[in-house]
């Protein structure tokens, strides 16, 4: 009877709230990496995201059980690199390529998808779905690796 008295009282059941909490958050990463890259379709529309929208409903949403793991590292390897370039990009030393006639010329009529922010909340706000997505497959990978279905 001790250990049921310290299972019900109210600092273990909410504690076993947050516990399972989490766990439903990190079983759901996969869902979670698929609203991210349409967020960053949303937030970001151009070229460079079209990737997205492409691989989650043209490739991922339709396999049987889930995407495999090569497809897991394509969207990293194309996210990471995607983040190297947008930081590249938002460097000083590229602002006046970023305001040359033929940049404002490839943007307004192909919609690239680059964008120069001047303070450091809009350049988060810009990265933020990336980040995401990274973070997400990572723990989309570290959790189908836990329950031995990473192939």
């Amino acid at each position: 009877m001790s250990r049921t008295w310290e299972f019900t009282r109210p600092r273990s059941i909410v504690l076993k709230l947050f516990e399972t909490m989490a766990y439903i958050t990190i079983s759901n990463t996969q869902n979670l990496t698929y609203l991210c890259m349409i967020l960053s379709m949303y937030m970001n529309a151009g070229l460079i995201s079209v990737i997205y929208p492409i691989a989650v409903f043209g490739y991922a949403l339709i396999e049987e059980t889930r995407p495999r793991k090569e497809f897991w590292n394509f969207i990293r390897s194309y996210t990471t690199g995607l983040l190297f370039f947008k930081f590249i990009v938002n460097l000083s030393i590229l602002g006046p390529i970023m305001d040359s006639n033929i940049f404002i010329f490839l943007q307004g009529y192909l919609k690239i998808g680059i964008f120069d922010y001047e303070d450091l909340w809009s350049l988060v706000l810009y990265m933020t779905p990336e980040i995401l997505i990274l973070v997400f497959s990572m723990l989309n990978e570290l959790q189908l690796k836990l329950i031995g279905l990473y192939y």
